[in-house]
């Protein structure tokens, strides 16, 4: 998985201080890192730069504090309602070998045959809570629904995981579906061969 780097500062523990209101006009967003044995860590980093190391996703954090080095996780963010500006950090330090729970997103690759079919693609889950080592976070789990025809529903039990990857969701929730439009006649495969040697397109909402 991906692997960003953060430089944090030290800040006063408490969190709904004038201190950290200040910080947030100065650019900087307040945060907490959680550590196993209960002391953890309050500090602020850079908005702008925390915004980066966010865009990347599923991400492992090495956090840069007062000469140290230290790995963490994602834990939660806030971003303020209106403005949309991130108020809020947690991390959550963690060793390579530990097992964590993220969350990765699901892409679905390639083009359904049943797509030619006059089907139309709905995709239900965009993402799924996980379980694996810190090590064996994915960036992404990848689905290809290249055989998929009209009709067809996946749910996330068809969906192999990485070894060591276990998805903690409801293994009966709908990953992507091929549908049919109400009321359209399906197209068998000689109207689509025939169609597509003669150029034509096939007609929109209808199914082959």
């Amino acid at each position: 998985m991906a692997r960003a780097s953060l430089t944090i500062e030290k800040r006063d523990a408490s969190g709904k201080s004038p201190t950290a209101r200040r910080l947030r006009t100065t650019g900087r967003v307040p945060g907490v890192i959680y550590q196993p044995d209960g002391e953890n860590t309050s500090f602020s980093a850079d908005n702008l730069e925390l915004a980066a190391v966010l865009r990347k996703g599923n991400t492992l954090i090495d956090v840069h504090l007062d000469g140290k080095e230290q790995l963490t996780v994602v834990k939660e963010y806030q971003v303020h309602p209106v403005r949309g500006n991130l108020v809020h950090l947690d991390l959550q330090a963690v060793r390579m070998d530990q097992m964590v729970r993220s969350t990765a997103s699901l892409t679905l690759v390639g083009t359904p045959v049943g797509l030619k079919a006059g089907g139309i693609l709905t995709q239900g889950l965009r993402e799924v809570s996980i379980e694996s080592t810190a090590a064996n976070i994915p960036d992404t789990i990848e689905y290809d629904v290249t055989e998929l025809d009209a009709g067809d529903v996946v749910i996330l039990k068809d969906i192999t995981f990485p070894e060591g990857v276990t998805a903690l969701d409801d293994e009966g929730s709908m990953v992507v579906a091929i549908t049919v439009p109400r009321g359209a006649k399906k197209r068998t495969d000689e109207q689509i061969a025939s169609d597509e040697a003669a150029g034509i397109a096939a007609p929109e909402g209808e199914e082959a």
